[in-house]
């Protein structure tokens, strides 16, 4: 099992043994100075390193000099809050490490790879240590209105937090086997996601639906169905200080295969109303393939399942808007009603025929419109 970062970093399974290959040569775009921080960003191309990512980068290294890293009790996987060097109480940002995940070797928290499972992640279409890079790719993916690249002016439209992959010198604090073989170890660093901590009240399990806005909610609604989101639960829907949205934990974005989409405000009476005009012209300003490419030039050399997912996918939004269809609509075609029930996206794609990927899309394209047309009418 295996993912690669194109010039700096690559994953792989060995003996349910998550491992990190090519560290050593994965300069990146770091400077000479930045290669003596505790924190170092990894990203293949130059564009990307915004200030705000910089100034993020900076602040947790010199924080790291002076406190410690604090793990998350809540979730399965290892999350720490890190803070700057001010304060050890003011988180400034979270950080996720590659081989604390799920399943992966230094889980501290009882979550082994069953048998038979070995490179499997926690949900259908995800890989044991593929989560830090969907944290970036979701901020990435989710581009002001103009487009990608991410103007350090414009906000992102569904407000993800920036977020980048890092190389993080061992702390003690860290949960790590030591004296291994494993690189991460033996070159005493972590990889990992590195996301902005956004201050926030609370989360919808608390406060459910009513504590969001309409035009809030639609906006994360897209982002979930464009990446085929596996772990949209209430507990990674917040509610900033100010009132508006923030949605957290994008690890199981991007599947390579449909079958267990998850969206918790699927049943939300904001979700039954049809999208506002902004939200159609941004949805219509998508295209797939530039998306693809722009993960490519961040260094994530996409698998080809998550990138004919992320292909589909924005074909249904794009298709599903142009129809009026409301974020409940385009929700039910990726979920399931039951375990063993497959969703209507998982019936589209078995109708197709093995073929070309152009002429893949094409007749999935196809098949789509006649099932939209089946439940919602004919245009």
């Amino acid at each position: 099992m295996c993912m690669s970062y194109t010039g700096f970093v690559g994953f792989a399974m060995k003996s349910n043994h998550l491992i990190i290959i090519a560290i050593s040569s994965s300069r990146g775009l770091a400077t000479a100075e930045e290669e003596q921080l505790l924190v170092v960003p990894l990203i293949a191309d130059t564009k990307f390193y915004f200030s705000v990512i910089k100034e993020l980068v900076h602040k947790t290294s010199h924080g790291l000099q002076r406190h410690k890293p604090r793990l998350a009790k809540d979730g399965i996987g290892g999350t720490y809050s890190m803070s700057d060097a001010s304060d050890g109480d003011r988180y400034v940002v979270i950080f996720k490490p590659v081989d604390e995940e799920p399943y992966a070797v230094n889980n501290l928290k009882g979550y082994t790879v069953p048998l038979g499972e070995e490179g499997v992640g926690a949900k259908i279409g995800t890989t044991i240590g593929g989560g830090a890079i969907r944290e970036v790719a979701a901020y990435l993916l989710d581009h002001p209105l103009r487009g990608p690249p991410h103007n350090p002016h414009d906000i992102d439209f569904a407000g993800m937090a920036p977020t980048v992959m890092v190389r993080c010198r061992l702390h003690n604090d860290f949960n790590h086997r030591g004296g291994g073989t494993n690189p991460t170890e033996t070159k005493k660093i972590k990889v990992g996601s590195l996301q902005m901590y956004h201050p926030n009240v609370g989360h919808s399990e608390d406060m459910g639906m009513f504590g969001f806005w309409v035009h809030d909610l639609h906006k994360t609604s897209q982002l979930d169905i464009r990446l085929s989101n596996t772990d949209r639960n209430l507990g990674n829907i917040l509610r900033a200080p100010e009132g508006h949205l923030l949605p957290i934990d994008h690890g199981y974005c991007l599947p390579n295969k449909y079958g267990d989409v998850t969206i918790e405000w699927l049943y939300w009476d904001q979700a039954k109303l049809p999208y506002g005009s902004d939200v159609i012209e941004y949805v219509n300003t998508l295209d797939a393939e530039i998306d693809i490419q722009l993960l490519k030039r961040y260094g994530w050399n996409i698998p080809h399942g998550c990138a004919r997912t992320l292909r589909i996918s924005t074909m249904l939004l794009k298709k599903g808007v142009k129809r009026g269809l409301s974020p409940f609509d385009l929700g039910s075609i990726l979920s399931r009603t039951g375990y063993n029930t497959l969703s209507l996206i998982e019936k589209i794609m078995q109708e197709v025929e093995v073929v070309s990927e152009a002429s893949f899309l094409k007749t999935v394209s196809s098949i789509m419109d006649r099932h939209l047309a089946n439940r919602f009418g004919d245009l």
